[in-house]
């Protein structure tokens, strides 16, 4: 999506829905319905934390790369999504109205998602589906750095090899288990 260097995007509110990264949510939330003693595999459901493997941080940390994360969403969104949404006449009012409040991000940020929604009502399942292809990009990547360390490790590349398929399958729970597995 963006390979800028991480900044510190604290101020800002999050603008996905706060379902999707949450910081405290389960590691392996159960489906509605299912057996509680079975994990979802939906991604949705995943714990970005746990998919990437991480077991550190303090909160303050977590919350901190999540609003980063959610920054990165957002502004993919401002950079390649709003333009397709939008009449060349309405992405120009979008941008006036951001020109008038030029060295204020928060308050940018909110007269856009106030304008963005007036004229895009499924604004929030957009922001779901960015997010959501996140947390899927951000576990390949995990994958593809594991290749590269574990090179040569022909045990943990026959697991490395097993959780992309786990991916492919959309068995999203599976494959951060058992990348989390591998030392």
């Amino acid at each position: 999506m963006n390979d800028q260097p991480a900044q510190d995007y604290s101020q800002y509110p999050p603008q996905p829905p706060a379902s999707v990264l949450p910081a405290d949510q389960p590691q392996n939330a159960p489906e509605s319905g299912s057996d509680s003693a079975t994990p979802s595999e939906k991604l949705e459901d995943q714990n970005v934390f746990f998919m990437l493997g991480v077991t550190d941080g303090s909160n303050d940390q977590r919350e901190e790369f999540l609003d980063e994360l959610q920054q990165v969403i957002w502004e993919d969104f401002l950079e390649y999504d709003v333009k397709l949404l939008m009449t060349t006449e309405e992405y120009e009012e979008l941008q006036r109205l951001l020109s008038e409040q030029a060295g204020q991000p928060l308050a940018q940020q909110e007269t856009a998602v106030e304008y963005i929604e007036k004229l895009v009502p499924e604004l929030e399942n957009i922001m779901l589906e960015k997010a959501l292809e996140l947390k899927a990009d951000l576990l390949r990547e995990r994958i593809t750095g594991m290749k590269e360390y574990f090179s040569g490790q022909q045990e943990a590349a026959e697991k490395i090899s097993r959780a992309e398929e786990l991916i492919v399958q959309e068995r999203w729970y599976s494959a951060a288990a058992l990348l989390n597995s591998i030392s």
